[in-house]
């Protein structure tokens, strides 16, 4: 069967054509998604701060974290170096913040350093990340941060850091084999801490990967209980004291990255679990 087009030639109809319309694709629910926010069992969507990185004018993000907060049950959410404004509206749609590693702090944004040559700083990122540090603790929002994380929770909340480890530690422990190389260190775990139950153990092996320490805590309003020690007795994660879920640790748990191995490090799966709800 045929029918005129308007400039007179002819065009076939087919079964498709005398069929009643399709509805659109983009009209199916979004709960018949499965795992997509589903009530009670919905899955945690985890920020994760990204870097900038000015030569190629792009945000970045190593694939670590993003595989770790997959494998832990988590919905990772990329979050952008930006404007200290959108905080706010960033975190109000979060259930967890992930703050990762990267560039040394600027001393113009924490105590206790000065800038050093050889390292790389942002000062853009260092305002954005201690604000939204900041907002993120004073919410009570699950907070977990990596290295540099650790570091940006520990000077929001108005502490010193040490500027260079090496200058403090007589070498005992490599906290990084250079400054382009991880190094592998143990460390011993306080009894009874998020970190401890975490793992499961009283002492791990991590990758480390940072020059820079945490300082004596100050007189400040959030307090913080060293909950890792390295064999020099340098603080390696903190734990907010109180009911927060709040961690930092100076290694990296994200790394070594496996795509075969499929599971998530123990400590980052108690965070997504806290996120979730399961304190």
């Amino acid at each position: 069967m045929a029918s005129k087009c308007p400039a007179g030639g002819t065009t076939p109809v087919t079964d498709d054509d005398l069929a009643p319309p399709r509805a659109p694709r983009l009209a199916c629910p979004a709960l018949a998604i499965p795992g997509i926010r589903q009530g009670p069992a919905m899955k945690p969507r985890i920020g994760i701060t990204a870097r900038f990185r000015t030569a190629i004018q792009s945000h970045s993000l190593h694939r670590g974290y993003v595989d770790h907060v997959i494998r832990a049950g988590g919905i990772p959410v990329v979050i952008p170096c930006v404007d200290e404004s959108l905080c706010a509206p960033l975190l109000s749609s979060l259930e967890g913040l992930l703050l990762t590693g990267g560039e040394d702090i600027d001393p113009a944004h924490c105590t206790g350093t000065t800038r050093q040559s050889g390292y790389q700083y942002h000062p853009t990122r260092d305002a954005f990340e201690l604000a939204l540090a900041e907002a993120a603790l004073a919410a009570g929002l699950p907070t977990l941060g990596i290295c540099r994380g650790c570091q940006i929770l520990y000077t929001a909340t108005g502490n010193p850091l040490i500027p260079h480890i090496p200058d403090v530690n007589a070498g005992l422990v490599a906290h990084r084999t250079s400054i382009s190389e991880t190094s592998r260190h143990r460390v011993t775990l306080t009894e009874g801490s998020k970190v401890a139950r975490a793992y499961g153990e009283r002492s791990v092996e991590v990758t480390s990967y940072h020059h820079q320490g945490l300082g004596d805590q100050g007189s400040g309003a959030y307090r913080w209980q060293v909950t890792a020690r390295s064999d020099d007795t340098l603080a390696e994660a903190i734990e907010h004291v109180g009911d927060a879920w709040a961690v930092g640790v100076l290694w990296h748990p994200e790394l070594p990255v496996d795509p075969a191995e499929g599971l998530a490090d123990p400590l980052i799966s108690a965070f997504v679990s806290a996120a979730a709800g399961g304190r």
